[in-house]
């Protein structure tokens, strides 16, 4: 049977300072950015529903197709 180990003295250093970095930015990103036209949320949201709907639709149907219930017995 092998002996504990030795206790080890260590003693507490300070952590280094984060590093602070400044985004630099080009004066054509700057440029880029301010001519961007502000996103209209709503628009957005109404072009992203309808793929998204069809792709959720499919998910939920091959889960139904791997459990062997090809219909959804909900109505709603």
């Amino acid at each position: 049977m092998r002996p504990p180990p030795a206790p080890v003295a260590r003693t507490a250093t300070a952590a280094p300072a984060p590093v602070q970095r400044r985004a630099q930015t080009s004066g054509t990103q700057r440029k880029t950015q301010e001519r961007q036209p502000e996103i209209d949320l709503d628009e957005l949201a109404r072009r992203l529903i309808g793929p998204l709907t069809r792709l959720l639709r499919a998910e939920l149907r091959m889960d139904r197709e791997r459990v062997g219930r090809l219909r959804d017995p909900r109505t709603y």
